[in-house]
This record gives C-alpha cells, structure tokens and sequence, in this order.
C-alpha cells in the first residue's frame, strides 16, 4: 500500500457527511430560487447556488446553477430546471 493511501482514506467523507452535504445542497436550490444565491459550507464541503433566471422557452421554469466542493476540489456542479413554485412555501 502506498505512504500517503492510508491519509486519503481516513479523509474520505462519510455516509452521514454526504447525506448532509445532500441535504444543503436541495435547501440552496429552493433558496436559491426564491432569493437569487445561497450558500453554505459543513466539514470542509462547500455549497454554492445561484438562480440563472428563466428556463429557456418556459417562464414557469427557473434555472440554478449548483456547485459542491471540498477542499479546493469540485466534487459536483450542475445546472438544474425546476419550477418556481416548488420553492414557495404553502400558506398556513
């Protein structure tokens, strides 16, 4: 096994990192759709969303730029479509 493999591993995020990771990442989208930009950052990870405005053809539909890094690595980055009223809150 090489030097520096067992560092990499023990830095390797776990299961409940990432499904924390995951859980900011579809907050900054919806924040991100009703307020322009959003971004956090949990254990290293960073998140960072930002409205790009109308899906094209389609003014219903609004597009979020999305990234995820760790470190100075990106580790995901993304453009999603996804409905502007998905991102309101219901009345009470």
């Amino acid at each position: 096994m090489p030097v520096g493999a067992a560092v990499e591993l023990a830095c390797f995020p776990s299961s409940e990192e990432i499904r924390m990771v995951r859980s900011i990442a579809l907050l900054a989208l919806m924040e991100a759709v009703r307020h322009g930009r959003w971004g956090a950052s949990f254990h290293g990870f960073r998140v960072q969303a930002l409205r790009q405005g109308p899906a094209r053809g389609c003014a219903a539909l609004t597009e979020v730029s999305l990234s995820v890094s760790l470190g100075k690595t990106v580790v995901a980055r993304c453009r999603v479509i996804t409905n502007y009223a998905q991102a309101m809150e219901p009345n009470a």
